[in-house]
């Protein structure tokens, strides 16, 4: 399984022209494996310990230019954070407003918005739901 996801990482960003380098492999290795929607910080406390050349700016340059590319997207919270994740695939999110869980939400049933409403074109769309987890709730 790791090969597998570590040669679709690879395809995935040379489809899009940008260099497989060590460092972007494990950036988008993390956000696959760990669906928390870390913000950057998240993301480079976790990875500088296993790759010590690792620098905050690689982290910062590096998420910038996947979601730039449309491999990762980013998600502005109210919290003025912004996290990422590596799941493409339409889906919402819900916020715990008790422990701050992020965490993906399925939409079946739920039509993204057509590609332009009211004269306006839509490049994105974004479902946020707020409320206290099941776990909070226990």
């Amino acid at each position: 399984m790791r090969t597998e996801l570590l040669k679709d990482i690879c395809q995935t960003l040379e489809q899009v022209g940008v260099r497989p380098t060590h460092q972007r492999i494990e950036i988008m290795k993390y956000l696959k494996e760990h669906r928390v929607h870390p913000t950057a910080e998240m993301i480079y406390s976790q990875l500088k310990e296993a790759i010590p050349t690792f620098s905050k700016t690689t982290v910062y340059n590096t998420l910038k230019l996947l979601e730039e590319k449309g491999v990762i997207s980013a998600l502005a919270t109210d919290e003025d954070q912004v996290r990422y994740e590596a799941n493409m695939t339409p889906h919402g999110h819900f916020k715990c407003v008790k422990c701050g869980a992020l965490f993906d939400l399925n939409l079946d049933g739920v039509a993204p918005p057509e590609k332009e409403l009211d004269g306006n074109l839509v490049l994105e769309w974004q479902v946020m739901v707020k409320g206290i987890c099941s776990c909070c709730r226990t």
